[in-house]
């Protein structure tokens, strides 16, 4: 599903971020958790950097999971960036070629 952001911004007290995002006509506000963030790339990082450089992957997140729910509200887990890390691996792995056997 397309998307724009809006803003990005990374909550300074608690190390978490927040992105709003347009999916179409409506606004949905990512809450992207301390977590998350350390968990979306090495080294492990909770800073605005991290939020920006992924922020295209916290969208990609959202946008799997706007069908099953509901609210203005999702929030992004340290679970929902390994499932996604786990999916993009298995996608971008290459296919086995099959070597001829010879007697």
């Amino acid at each position: 599903m397309p998307y724009e952001i809006v803003t990005a911004s990374l909550d300074a007290k608690d190390k978490s971020g927040r992105i709003d995002v347009r999916f179409g006509p409506e606004i949905k506000t990512l809450v992207v958790s301390r977590r998350a963030l350390l968990s979306v790339a090495s080294p492990p990082r909770a800073t605005e950097l991290r939020l920006l450089q992924h922020v295209d992957t916290f969208c990609q997140i959202a946008a799997r999971r706007l069908a099953s729910t509901n609210g203005d509200t999702l929030r992004i887990t340290a679970n929902d960036v390994r499932r996604w890390l786990c999916a993009w691996q298995i996608s971008e792995s290459p296919v086995p070629i099959q070597t001829a056997r010879h007697p």
